[in-house]
Formats: C-alpha cells, sequence, structure tokens
C-alpha cells in the first residue's frame, strides 16, 4: 500500500481558505445522510491521515458513488473546513474512485481538484491511472490522461503516460497506445525510453520490422536515450528471429552508450544464444553476469540449463542446479521439467525419475507437461508398462490429460496390438477436450496399417482431412509402406506422388518402403530410379535397401539386362 503524504505551501493554503467555504454553496446537497463523509472529514482536519485513509473504501458505499462528486464533497466538508484537510478530501477521493473503477467520478474529482486548487498531486494521478488500467478501464484511463494534460499538465509524468500505453500495448490496443503517445509531445509531455518500450515490444511480437525501425527512429531524433530495458527488448525480439549478427550489434552499441546490463538483459542474451546453440557463449555471457555482481536469478539458470540439455550436456545443467542451491535461488517447476526433458532425450530415463521424485518431496506440482515427458522416455526405452501406469497415476492425481497423453497411450496400445483400446481412448480424447493432432492419427494408422488393416488407416486419412488436418509426411510414409507390404504397388505409388504433388517431401521410410516394394516385384528400373531421387534429395538408404535393390536385378521381369550403374 502506498503511504500518502501532503505537504502544501502557506500560499496555497491561504487560497484554499475562501474556496473551502465557498465549496458548499456551489450545489445543492443531494438528498443524503447529513454529511455523509464527516467522520472521514474530522479525521482529515485532525491530520490522521492514515486513519482517514482506511476508514474511506467501507464509507464510500455504491449509494455514495451514485453521487456527483461536487455534490458529495460540498455535503461532507464543513464550512471552513482548514486547507490541508480539503486538499487531502479531494487527492483520496480521487484515488478512492479509481481503486473502486468508478471512472467517471475520478474524472469529476480530478476537474474538481483541478479547478479548486490550482494542481494536482503527480502521485495521485499516477495511482489513480494504475487503478483503472487494473479494473480494466483503458479507455476510462487514457481520458483521465488527457484529462489531466490539459488542466494540469505539470502533473503528467512520463510514468503516467507509460502506465496507459503499457495498457493498451499489452491488450493489444496497438494503434490507441501509438495515438496517445503521438499527442503527449503537443502537451509539452517530454516522454522518455519508458513511454516507448510497450510499443516497441508489441512491434517486435508482431515482427512488424517496419514499425520497430520507425519507433527507433523517433527515439533518436527526439534524443531519447535508450534503457537497458530498450535493450532487453532488441535481444529478445532479435533472438526470436535468430539474428545474433544484429544482437551483437546491440551490445556494442549498449557498451558504447555506456549502459549497464542487468538480470533481465543478461537472461534475454544467454537466451539468445542458447537458441543459437552456441551455449559455450552463453555460458560466458553467464560468467560475465556474476563478474559484474548481478545475480543471477531462476530464469537466468533456465535459460542456459535449457541450453545444456538441449545439447544433450546433462553433467553441466546438474553443475548449474547445485550452483542454483547455494546461491540460494529456489528450483521451480518450469527448471525441473527441462532437466527431466534433457535426461528423457538421452534415455536417461532413471535420472529422469529421480527429478520426479525430487519435486514430489519439495512440493513442486508436477504438471501434464512433467508426466507427458516421463512417459514419452519411459517409451523411448520401451518401458511401455511403466509409462501408462504413470499415466493413469497423472488422471488419478486430477491432472487433465491431454493430446500429447492420450496420443502416448494410444500408441502404447497400438504397439500392443490392442487397436480396441486405441480406437475407444481416440473416440474418447474429443469428449474431454483433447482434440486429436495429425500425430494421434498417424499413431491410429500406422497402429491399423502393423495389424494388416490399411483400408481402416485410409478411412482415418479421409476423416482427418475432413477435419481440417492436413497429412503430414509421416501419414504418407506409413500409406506407402503399408499398401507395399500389401503388394498394391501401384496404390503406393500414386500415394507417393501425391505427397509431391503436396510440397511435402518424401522421408527415408517413404522412399525406402517404395523401393523395397519396386525391387521385390522386380521393377528394377523403376526401384534405381527412385533410388537416384533419394541420393538427391541427401537422404542415406539403409543396408537393407542395398540387398533390395541388388536382389531385384536377378528377379527383374521387364529387361533381361543389367542396369549399368556408377
Amino acid at each position: 500500500m502506498t503511504t500518502w503524504r501532503f505537504s502544501f505551501s502557506p500560499a496555497l493554503c491561504c487560497r484554499l481558505q475562501p474556496m473551502a467555504a465557498a465549496s458548499s454553496s456551489e450545489s445543492s446537497p443531494p438528498p443524503l445522510p447529513a454529511a455523509p463523509l464527516a467522520a472521514f472529514a474530522s479525521l482529515l482536519a485532525a491530520r490522521r491521515f492514515a486513519a482517514a485513509k482506511a476508514a474511506l473504501p467501507t464509507l464510500l458505499t455504491p449509494r455514495l458513488l451514485a453521487v456527483p462528486f461536487p455534490d458529495l464533497a460540498a455535503s461532507s466538508l464543513p464550512r471552513g473546513a482548514p486547507p490541508h484537510a480539503v486538499a487531502a478530501f479531494h487527492d483520496m477521493l480521487l484515488r478512492a474512485y479509481a481503486d473502486a473503477g468508478a471512472a467517471d467520478r475520478a474524472a469529476e474529482a480530478l476537474d474538481r481538484t483541478v479547478s479548486l486548487l490550482g494542481c494536482l498531486d503527480p502521485r495521485s494521478l499516477t495511482s489513480s491511472l494504475l487503478s483503472l488500467r487494473r479494473a480494466g478501464h483503458l479507455a476510462a484511463a487514457a481520458d483521465l490522461l488527457r484529462r489531466a494534460l490539459t488542466s494540469c499538465p505539470d502533473s503528467v509524468s512520463p510514468l503516467s503516460a507509460s502506465i496507459v500505453v503499457d495498457g493498451f500495448c499489452k491488450s493489444g490496443r496497438i494503434a490507441e497506445a501509438r495515438q496517445l503517445l503521438d499527442e503527449m509531445p503537443g502537451h509539452g509531455l517530454k516522454l522518455n525510453a519508458l513511454c516507448y518500450n510497450s510499443l516497441l515490444d508489441s512491434y517486435i511480437r508482431k515482427k512488424d520490422s517496419e514499425r520497430v525501425a520507425e519507433v527507433l527512429k523517433i527515439m533518436q531524433d527526439e534524443g531519447i536515450e535508450a534503457t537497458v530495458g530498450t535493450y532487453t527488448i532488441l535481444v529478445d525480439g532479435l533472438s526470436a528471429a535468430g539474428e545474433m549478427n544484429k544482437i551483437e550489434a546491440v551490445v556494442d552499441e549498449m557498451k558504447r552508450n555506456n549502459v549497464i546490463g542487468d538480470v533481465y538483459f543478461y537472461t534475454a542474451l544467454i537466451n539468445a544464444y542458447c537458441r543459437a546453440g552456441n551455449v559455450r557463449r552463453a555460458s560466458e555471457i553467464f560468467d560475465e553476469c556474476v563478474d559484474n555482481g548481478i545475480e543471477p536469478n531462476e530464469h537466468t539458470f533456465g535459460a542456459l540449463i535449457n541450453g545444456f540439455c538441449k545439447i544433450g550436456q546433462m553433467e553441466a545443467a546438474e553443475m548449474l542446479l547445485v550452483d542454483m542451491q547455494a546461491r540460494g535461488v529456489g528450483h521451480n517447476q518450469i527448471i525441473f521439467n527441462t532437466m527431466i526433458d534433457g535426461y528423457c532425450r538421452k534415455g536417461m530415463v532413471d535420472n529422469a525419475l529421480k527429478i520426479e521424485a525430487a519435486m514430489e518431496k519439495t512440493g513442486i506440482e508436477l504438471d501434464v507437461y512433467t508426466y507427458n515427458t516421463l512417459a514419452c522416455g519411459l517409451c523411448r526405452v520401451n518401458r511401455m508398462n511403466e509409462a501408462k501406469n504413470l499415466l493413469h497415476i497423472m488422471i488419478e492425481k486430477g491432472v487433465a490429460p491431454n493430446y500429447v497423453s492420450y496420443t502416448t497411450l494410444i500408441s502404447i496400445h497400438c504397439k500392443e496390438g490392442d487397436m480396441v483400446e486405441a480406437r475407444r481412448l481416440f473416440r474418447e480424447m474429443t469428449g474431454k477436450g483433447a482434440t486429436p493432432s495429425v500425430v494421434t492419427y498417424n499413431v491410429m494408422m500406422d497402429g491399423y496399417i502393423k495389424k494388416g488393416s490399411i483400408l481402416e488407416a485410409e478411412r482415418f486419412k479421409k476423416e482427418m482431412e475432413k477435419k481440417g488436418l492436413v497429412p503430414d509426411v509421416y501419414t504418407y510414409a506409413s500409406l506407402v509402406h503399408g499398401y507395399c507390404v500389401n503388394g498394391k504397388l501401384d496404390v503406393a505409388q500414386r500415394l507417393f506422388e501425391e505427397m509431391e504433388q503436396r510440397g511435402i517431401k518424401p522421408n527415408v521410410v517413404a522412399y525406402t518402403a517404395l523401393i523395397s516394394g519396386l525391387a521385390k516385384d522386380g521393377r528394377s528400373e523403376e526401384a534405381f530410379r527412385l533410388y537416384d531421387d533419394m541420393l538427391r534429395a541427401g537422404l542415406t538408404p539403409d543396408d537393407s535397401l542395398y540387398s533390395a535393390l541388388v536382389g531385384s536385378l536377378h528377379t527383374d521381369r521387364n529387361k533381361g539386362t543389367l542396369r549399368q550403374t556408377n
């Protein structure tokens, strides 16, 4: 809670003395209890500001909120009220109206305060704008800001403007934020980087490079110095675009301008290098951060741990976990989930399960991502029953399964040949709000193909397309393989051609299935032609494919001469 303090010059107090007397005669009191805020006004007169502030929220009933502020002031402030009480009454009511989300009353209080006192406390304006923003009354906050700019521009600070601008940006109303900012200089308000950072961040997130350049040009032309926050926003945006050269240019400019990095800047920079796969440089930046006396937080550690996990350096990630603990930085769900994912990718599932146990012991919640990652890791090492049990435990603990959970369970049942249970789960998931993805359909199709039900797999492909899902390379590879196994090479070739016509590049599975099918059928010329295409696509065939091709040369039923190969 902010402590409100009031100090007024003797000259201002002299001005307030006759004004306080006049205020009650300017408007007739509404039909309310006599002096509804008399007790509140008495506390102010006695300079008991803290007690008055604490009492006001309960005194300001919905009935009083319906009363115009000038009427409420006239009926509550006694004739001859001391100037400090009059000033505090207006100031506190302005804030209280904003806290209550009563935008119209706040506007009346602002107008009346400026009219009566000739000034407005900048802190009161800032607080009121924050309250209106929190209540979602952004248009009202912008109106209040504009009123203050028009009637009492000295009360408006860059911070006040940035509160409303940031609110519009966070709500996706970027045009309104830009319009408000463009109005500010016309009222004599000198803007700073804080005002532009939110707008810059919004344009970067929308990947509107033209607008980003425009804002940076405005800042440069107006002599507005970029802050560490500005540079952090730029690093984040350029990182998402993978433009590491530009990031390094930003860092160089920051150093030339003697802007000191903070923990958020270093975290953004570490994350950028990790994204680019340069974990070594990210580690150097981490060390630089610590050497500069900046304590890394959980996000800083998390970014670097994620970088090490992605490249499989789990020992380095473990060392960072220990370092976190030594520095008193708490482990959180995201970091533990990252570690679990790293271990599972390396096939170190038992280590991942130890992290799960540590999470439970320390009271960190296991979410659906935790369970899914562990289940997938167990499946990779062929521990299917453990994966199934884990997902059932998840459901028992009240964690709702998502499409990944269902797809994993369906995949397990398909591999076990239990298509009845796989199909039941497939139909159940839609009713549970977990919409099947392309991967889910692919798993079902592959399961049916392995059971020899190629027509059922085709039905799933048609259903998938009917629902607006686009088959991917795995969809086609599975079907091509299925038709080849069933000896329907013409259908397999048609699907292979359909895949290429849709702009989907065949993978090793699709090429291998069709080439092997053609080779076994003695169609060596077509098989070798497709094999050449596979090599040109940069794909590496396995030994079984070589054997199939060689075998086809002895069973070619169309030609009696061997194909000359280089």
